[in-house]
């Protein structure tokens, strides 16, 4: 079994080996009391197969010797024995940026926002959704032998502290740390956190906030409403920001990768968006970044692709 579980959507699958075995199960986590009900559920939706094996993709930190996982954002938690008696088999944790960051070197869909795209070396992932992940991806074969070898270096950065990067940024800032006690790169580039930038410009503006779901924001900022196209901006500006910062820090050369549920829907406007010239403003590194290619990755459940590539990877 094969399963991405997010704070909104868990996503379940059965795989042989390369392939799929089954159809698509997908769950609202926030319906359930205990992780062990998810995946009994789950179990029941694909039939009751006996398993060989499981690797589960949970959206909140995960340690090597952790016997609990729990979703950062809605507190299910998830633990090794009532998961093995729930599937009979003991399924893998891993953390789901940690499967999306697996996944990249078996994307397809993926659009080119600058850079150069022959470019190798660290790889990075970065995505806003219910919350926002990141990990990196590194080679660990010799280049000159074109390995596929990688190892995946998981990261919580999305909670690290927001930088602001104009004028308009810092005053945002402001406004969202009088109700925030931390203002972090997830606060505001995330689902809710479309709506909390957009509650925030609104603010600025002196406009009463009418719109109460990112769902909306989205639609009519592409529809090209005035505050909402703003907050777009706005929020694509922020990524370009985060995602340049990330590919400094881990030095990924050979691109950084756009996920997300988020990032399908913006793909009309990324090319347009300040995205790229955010990232590439990074002061005396400016030229490193110019070269460092841009991805939005528009592959359907990137996170169940890299949780196959693993469970692969654990039977071979």
């Amino acid at each position: 079994m094969v399963g991405d579980i997010g704070a909104t959507h868990a996503r379940l699958r059965l795989a042989d080996r390369q392939q799929w075995a089954s159809p698509l199960v997908i769950l609202p986590t926030r319906d359930f009391e205990s992780g062990a009900d998810l995946l009994a559920q789950a179990y029941a939706d694909l039939g009751r197969p006996e398993l060989s094996a499981g690797v589960l993709a949970v959206a909140g930190p995960v340690s090597a010797d952790a016997s609990t996982v729990t979703v950062i954002n809605t507190g299910l938690v998830f633990d090794q024995s009532s998961a093995a008696k729930a599937l009979n088999v003991r399924p893998q944790f891993v953390n789901d940026f940690y499967a999306q960051a697996a996944s990249i070197p078996h994307l397809q869909r993926l659009q080119h926002i600058g850079g150069d795209s022959a470019a190798t070396g660290v790889r990075a992932i970065v995505g806003p959704g219910s919350g926002l992940g990141m990990a990196s991806l590194v080679p660990t074969g010799p280049a000159s032998t074109g390995s596929d070898q990688w190892l995946v270096l998981p990261s919580e950065g999305g909670h690290g502290d927001l930088a602001p990067g104009s004028f308009l940024e810092a005053e945002l800032w402001t406004v969202l740390a009088q109700e925030h006690g931390q203002v972090s790169w997830e606060t505001v580039l995330s689902g809710p956190g479309i709506l909390r930038l957009y509650q925030a410009m609104s603010s600025i503006w002196g406009t009463p906030p009418e719109l109460q779901t990112s769902q909306e924001i989205v639609a009519q900022g592409l529809a090209s409403d005035p505050l909402c196209h703003q907050t777009l901006e706005t929020f694509t500006g922020l990524l370009g920001g985060a995602a340049g910062n990330l590919a400094l820090m881990v030095g990924a050369r050979g691109g950084v990768y756009l996920s997300g549920g988020i990032i399908p829907k913006l793909a009309p406007m990324l090319a347009g968006s300040p995205l790229r010239r955010r990232f590439d403003e990074r002061g005396d590194l400016s030229d490193y970044a110019k070269a460092i290619p841009l991805y939005a990755v528009l592959d359907e459940h990137p996170g169940m692709l890299g949780a196959r590539t693993l469970l692969t990877a654990s039977r071979s």
